[in-house]
Order: C-alpha cells, then sequence, then structure tokens
C-alpha cells in the first residue's frame, strides 16, 4: 500500500515538475514574442536638415503641416536643425527652434543630433561660438531639463517608453510596433574628431578643428549604445531595427579619398559602422540606417564586409538585411514616408512625398 501510495505521490511530482517547466518555456517565449505580436503595418516620416536659412524657413512649414495631416505614428529626424554657413548659434536659436519647428509637429518627434547646431558654431559665420557650449544648449532645450527629466518633442506618445543613456541625454532608444530605434549621436564634420590641414579638411576655416577627447568619449558611449539597442532588439522580438544618425558615414570611402584640400577623416566614424556591422550579422533581420547630411535623398544598401569587417565599394560579400536611406534636406524640403509592413517581402518601403510649392521652377535650355 505504501509502495503504491508513493508511487503515485512521484508521478503527481513529476507531472506538477513537467508543467511547471512547460509554463516556464512558455512564459519565456512569450516576452520576446510580445514586440512582434504588436508589429503591423503602419508608417513613419523621415525627415532631416531644416529649417535652413530664409528658403528653410520659408518652405518647412509646408512639410510639417503635409506629415501632420498624414496617418503616420512618428516623426524621425536625422539632425542639422540650422544651416552650417548662415544661421547663427545663438543662446536665443535654440529655445527658437523648439518652439518654432519641433512643437510645430502633432505627432511625436525623434531627433539624431547635427553638427551644425553646435560641431560647427565655431565657424566666424555662424558666430566663432565654442562649440561645447552649444552641445549644452542642445542638450538642455531638446533633450534633459535642468532637473533631470527628460524633454518630449512634437506630441509625445505615452505609449512609446524612452531610454536615455545617463551622460548623453541625447542618446535614445525604444520599441515601438515591433520595431527597436536607436538614436546614436555621430555629427558630421569628422565627427568632432582633431583634425588639421593639409593632411584632413577642417571645417571651421582655420588651421585646426575638432575636439578628439569629446569624440572619442562620445564615440565610446556611441558603439555602447548601439550594442544595448541590439540586444534590447532580441529581447523585445523586435522585427527589424532602425538606427539615426546625422552623418554620412563615407560608406564607399569617396571623402576620404577626395584630393587635398577636400580630404576628410571619415576614419572618425569607423568603430560605429563597426558596431552597426558586427550586430546587423548577429540580428539576422532587416536593419535601416537613417541618415541625412548630404541633403539628396536616396536609398541603398552599402554594407558589404569579408570576415566581419567592412569592405568597400564592389568587394566583399553583400549584408543583405541592411539598407541605407538618405534624408531629404536643405534646398529640398520635401519628405520620406517609411512603410514597415511585417507580412511584405521587404520590411521597409519608401514612399517620396514632394512638396508641390516647394518645387523650384525649371528653365528648358
Amino acid at each position: 500500500m505504501n509502495t503504491t501510495t508513493s508511487g503515485k505521490a512521484l508521478k503527481r511530482t513529476i507531472a506538477v515538475l513537467l508543467a511547471g517547466a512547460i509554463a516556464l518555456a512558455v512564459a519565456s517565449n512569450a516576452a520576446p514574442q510580445a514586440n512582434a505580436v504588436n508589429a503591423f503595418r503602419h508608417s513613419i516620416a523621415l525627415i532631416g536638415d531644416m529649417p535652413y536659412d530664409a528658403k528653410g524657413v520659408t518652405q518647412t512649414p509646408a512639410v510639417i503641416n503635409a506629415i501632420n495631416a498624414s496617418g503616420v505614428s512618428l516623426v524621425s529626424f536625422d539632425g542639422d536643425t540650422m544651416s552650417g554657413k548662415g544661421d547663427k548659434c545663438t543662446d536665443a536659436a535654440y529655445p527658437a527652434l523648439k518652439t518654432g519647428f519641433f512643437d510645430k509637429f502633432n505627432k511625436p518627434v525623434f531627433y539624431s543630433v547635427g553638427d551644425n547646431e553646435w560641431v560647427d558654431c565655431d565657424r566666424a559665420v555662424k558666430g566663432g561660438f565654442d562649440p561645447m557650449t552649444r552641445l549644452a544648449l542642445v542638450r538642455s532645450n531638446f533633450f534633459q531639463n535642468a532637473d533631470g527629466s527628460y524633454i518630449s518633442l512634437g506630441n509625445a506618445s505615452s505609449r512609446i517608453s524612452v531610454s536615455h543613456d545617463a551622460k548623453y541625454p541625447e542618446l535614445q532608444m525604444f520599441s515601438f510596433k515591433g520595431i527597436t530605434y536607436i538614436y546614436p549621436h555621430v555629427p558630421g564634420s569628422a565627427n568632432n574628431s582633431a583634425v588639421a590641414t593639409p593632411t584632413f579638411k577642417t571645417y571651421n576655416d582655420a588651421a585646426t578643428d575638432g575636439n578628439d577627447a569629446e569624440y572619442k568619449a562620445r564615440d565610446a558611449a556611441n558603439v555602447a549604445w548601439i550594442n544595448k539597442g541590439f540586444a534590447k532588439a532580441v529581447t523585445d522580438g523586435s522585427i527589424g531595427v532602425i538606427v539615426v544618425v546625422q552623418a554620412n558615414m563615407d560608406w564607399e570611402g569617396y571623402a576620404r579619398d577626395a584630393a587635398v584640400p577636400n580630404n576628410e577623416n571619415t576614419a572618425a566614424f569607423a568603430n560605429v559602422k563597426q558596431a552597426l556591422l558586427t550586430n546587423t550579422l548577429k540580428f539576422k533581420k532587416p536593419v535601416l540606417l537613417q541618415n541625412g547630411d548630404e541633403h539628396w535623398y536616396q536609398v541603398d544598401m552599402p554594407m558589404n564586409e569579408t570576415a566581419g569587417k567592412l569592405v568597400e565599394k564592389d568587394k566583399g560579400s553583400l549584408v543583405e538585411n541592411f539598407t541605407r536611406v538618405q534624408t531629404f534636406g536643405s534646398g529640398f524640403n520635401h519628405w520620406v514616408e517609411l512603410i514597415i509592413d511585417p507580412r511584405a517581402e521587404n520590411l521597409w518601403t519608401f514612399k517620396v512625398h514632394i512638396i508641390k510649392e516647394n518645387l523650384d521652377v525649371h528653365t528648358a535650355p
């Protein structure tokens, strides 16, 4: 009798343990799938390099109005809120951009910092300011209040929970509708690395430019943030990742190889590009890089590799799950709608929205 009772008890114990193991497996699988379940067709607006100069001030409101009237879920802005040649980096310029530009959107806006709003502010034509004081103004006006609370741009959504880096508040990440978004801080102008003529082009009309201590610390933080963002994508079960930077990081090496005095120190982007490659290979799902800087729209697949290292131009093997989109900007004030459809053959589809009133008049020769 005792033997029989013990046998039944053992069977019950095994059954309970098996049920617990199954429940644990279901729970552990449910967490990574949570974001994927929320993935459905939606779209976002991609913009950058505006409002610039008098033309940009005149034309940008039509871009904002078109985006506000659309059905996009959010706006992804890849930096450069002012011209690198005409707009001065005065203290008053930054709050004016907050109220006159970002606050005009009725969608949530996420912003990756550019070079014109701080790195290039030491140019005489922009007022000859210390770039570090301008960077402090970028952070205090667009990212973090004096009390440590974070600033939302546009019309914030309670459905989007944004994480910020403790030291660099402009570094942001979040998962939304099945996609993980990562916003490092990678500006043009050689990423603010120290450069000197004639070895490299400078950007401030002087023989030396940049700040290596600032650049190296932020570069390391960017790499760590990208790694963390992709880890979040895996944990959240995201079906895709979008990374947003301002700089055109010279994937083909043309800016680096330009003749003196136009050759640029684009090696300053190497660590970020390698982090993108490593994480894209591991992630295996679609990755989109959004950048501005050049002002004209293009979509390409510039990432090639050999043995886990980047290879330029037509060498190496294509990384087929990596796509880059470069947005319209100054002089071409239009916008791009990114349609994200998990059921389509390609997760990313780009729809160009031309603002007719912003077009120039063409004269045939």
